[in-house]
């Protein structure tokens, strides 16, 4: 089972998914993106970001299957 956590971004309530050490991922949210918290080994931050199916396959190489 995935280790999930509670979190509100700009009004939207989303459930964040715990997909590795550096990686977390929301559930979809009403605007058809997800938000993504990366952690960035380069400049040691988190950073936070929003993103379609298709560019977390790309970028992240994860199946949207995984995403529903």
């Amino acid at each position: 089972m995935l280790e999930s956590r509670k979190d509100n971004y700009y009004g939207f309530d989303v459930t964040m998914y715990r997909i590795g050490d550096h990686l977390w991922i929301s559930n979809i949210m009403p605007n058809a993106q997800y938000l993504v918290n990366q952690f960035n080994y380069d400049k040691m931050i988190w950073t936070q970001t929003t993103y379609t199916t298709d560019e977390i396959e790309e970028l992240f190489n994860i199946s949207n299957k995984v995403l529903k």
